[in-house]
């Protein structure tokens, strides 16, 4: 059985009791039709960045997008 990106970035998301994902949002870049895999390989490497220390915490997301529109 192949593991799809799907399969992956729910068990990222989801498959831990301990670190389970309770607020998330997805920004789509006002795409109306996102393709499921796509956002979902989206998701893999976004958890790679936060793993490997890359990624940035945005605690406002109003204010983050604020600051993208300026």
């Amino acid at each position: 059985m192949t593991i799809t990106a799907i399969d992956r970035a729910a068990e990222l998301l989801f498959g831990n009791a301990d670190r389970s994902v309770v607020n998330v949002r997805f920004l789509c870049g006002g795409e109306p039709n996102v393709i499921a895999e796509e956002l979902a390989e989206e998701i893999v490497v976004a958890e790679a960045q936060i793993r490997s220390g890359r990624a940035r915490q945005i605690t406002s997301v109003d204010a983050y997008l604020t600051e993208l529109c300026a």
